[in-house]
């Protein structure tokens, strides 16, 4: 909407016509001269027989009121005053009609040209304020520079409102930061660095005139919000020293930009978010790929015996690990590694590949398997961060005499089901986690095996699997499924096993790996 401020009697009224007007009354009653006065009292259109250059209209109220020989009737926007119809001449008797007539039609008509104006000025608001969002669109929308836009927004921000000084602010975690800024002198400069003050930078759009204290040389702040959704990210803030004060039109001008803007930023941080995410998915899509190609991808062709293993991260990368690889004697034996990191995701599968190698290259230059264990764990506890570290279970199976050397590094004991007894039995703990404490001397056992018996090594994401009720999976059931199945092959368990766990977690998301390896003395 137009101010009153800005209407004048010459620009609602075109001179023509209003001269047009009055000479068509004074045709009708030639003893009277009529004028019209602007608010100032200058003449600002009147009849050919008016001689006055200009009339005092101080203090003129609403009513008609007469001035020495002039009648003085008032032209008024609401209460401001917009000049007068002057007339003289003649007594106001014989010609109040003609004149209370003539001063209904311009009051009429003056009420029609400033709705017209007012029309005209909003739609030239909306066509600034679209053609604001169209430059908006093309130029701010379309970038996902984050650095660039704040400057992008004070840019257009100037040029659409004039404003001594603009700051574009944006909150973060450590508070406010200014982004971009243009014409900050000292003292906007000392009140952006101090604490702000909710009461100056809410989330709604302000004009702040009563600056005496905070900014004593500037007339007029214009704060508006950059808010996407509910989310609050910042604001831009405009300054003028000089001139009129920022309007009203101002407000909603910066208003709209501001949320346009705000998108913009919004967009930006998806965009940008996305890209991470993406990348973030990339990278462990490759650490996984590394990680898988880690694990063996056949099992081991030893006489007289038989091999299954499975492998299931629960993420995208895994802190389960197992291993076969031979060596430590001639003829050599064979190596069945299974472990464990204490930690989850991208840590716990660096740590993982380091065991892995550690292991084996302790395991395969040691005189025995508890001393390579050893000296495995004196090289983790080295490398180990953050109290990470690993469980372990390492078997030799030396297939001359069907025996098994092993070390249990804290893992979770395997079960050796025997043919002849048809029970199960725990291959215990001989010493702590690897990582852990580095002067850790583990112990070695050997168990000799039978015709028909098998081992089950596994990690906890196997006992600890749960269902939608938050149940674990647990050791009972795993014997069970060993036992229901003794006369299967390793691959037959396995398959067994894993559709155990399925119908037990169902469409549970797993809450951690699940590595198992199965192995049968045939």
């Amino acid at each position: 909407m137009t101010t009153n401020d800005h209407l004048t009697l010459q620009r609602l009224l075109d001179r023509r016509d209003a001269a047009t007007l009055l000479n068509a009354i004074h045709a009708s009653a030639p003893h009277i001269a009529l004028a019209l006065a602007r608010a100032d009292g200058t003449i600002f259109v009147s009849t050919e027989n008016w001689d006055a250059a200009q009339i005092d209209l101080t203090g003129l109220r609403d009513q008609i009121e007469t001035r020495e020989q002039f009648r003085l009737y008032p032209l008024r926007a609401d209460a401001h005053l917009l000049g007068a119809l002057v007339a003289c001449g003649a007594s106001p008797t014989q010609n109040f009609s003609l004149e209370h007539a003539l001063h209904t039609g311009l009051t009429t008509i003056l009420a029609h040209a400033r709705a017209r104006r007012e029309v005209a000025h909003e739609a030239l608001e909306r066509y600034r304020e679209i053609n604001l969002m169209y430059r908006v669109s093309e130029t701010i929308g379309a970038s996902f520079d984050a650095n660039a836009i704040p400057q992008m927004i004070l840019d257009e921000s100037q040029r659409v409102i004039h404003a001594d000084a603009g700051v574009v602010m944006l909150a973060s975690d450590a508070g406010w930061q200014v982004k971009a800024c243009a014409g900050v002198d000292n003292e906007l400069n000392d009140l952006l660095s101090a604490p702000i003050s909710q009461t100056w930078f809410a989330d709604k759009p302000a004009i702040i005139t009563d600056l005496r204290d905070a900014l004593p040389t500037y007339r007029a702040i214009l704060w508006s919000p950059l808010q996407a959704q509910d989310h609050f990210l910042g604001g831009i803030l405009l300054g003028r020293k000089d001139g009129a004060v920022f309007t009203a039109s101002d407000e909603k001008l910066l208003s709209a930009l501001a949320r346009q803007a705000a998108v913009a930023l919004e967009n930006t941080r998806l965009h940008q978010a996305e890209l991470d995410k993406q990348r973030m998915q990339h990278e462990l899509q490759l650490a996984y790929d590394v990680q898988a190609s880690l694990i063996p991808g056949a099992t081991p062709e030893l006489s007289g015996w038989d091999f299954a293993a499975y492998w299931q991260p629960a993420r995208e990368v895994a802190g389960d690990f197992y291993d076969f690889f031979a060596g430590g004697t001639t003829p050599p034996l064979q190596n069945i590694v299974i472990a464990d990191v204490s930690d989850k995701g991208m840590h716990a599968a660096l740590f993982m590949a380091l065991t892995r190698s550690t292991v084996r290259a302790s395991a395969l230059s040691a005189p025995s398997l508890a001393e390579g264990i050893t000296q495995a764990n004196r090289l983790l506890c080295a490398d180990a961060t953050g109290g990470m570290f690993v469980t372990l279970f390492c078997a030799q199976i030396d297939p001359r005499k069907n025996e098994i050397t092993y070390v249990n590094a804290g893992h979770n004991p395997p079960l050796i089901y025997r043919a002849r007894d048809r029970e199960l039995i725990e291959l215990t703990r001989t010493g702590i986690m690897l990582g852990f404490m580095e002067g850790f001397a583990f112990q070695q056992r050997a168990v000799a095996l039978a015709e028909n018996d098998f081992i089950l090594f596994y990690t906890d994401g196997v006992t600890e699997a749960l269902n939608a009720h938050e149940e674990q999976f647990g050791e009972a059931r795993l014997r069970a499924v060993m036992l229901d199945h003794p006369h299967a092959s390793p691959g037959d368990l396995l398959a067994a096993l894993q559709n155990a766990l399925r119908e037990f977690i169902g469409d549970t998301a797993p809450f951690d790996d699940i590595t198992i390896v199965i192995a049968k003395l045939l």
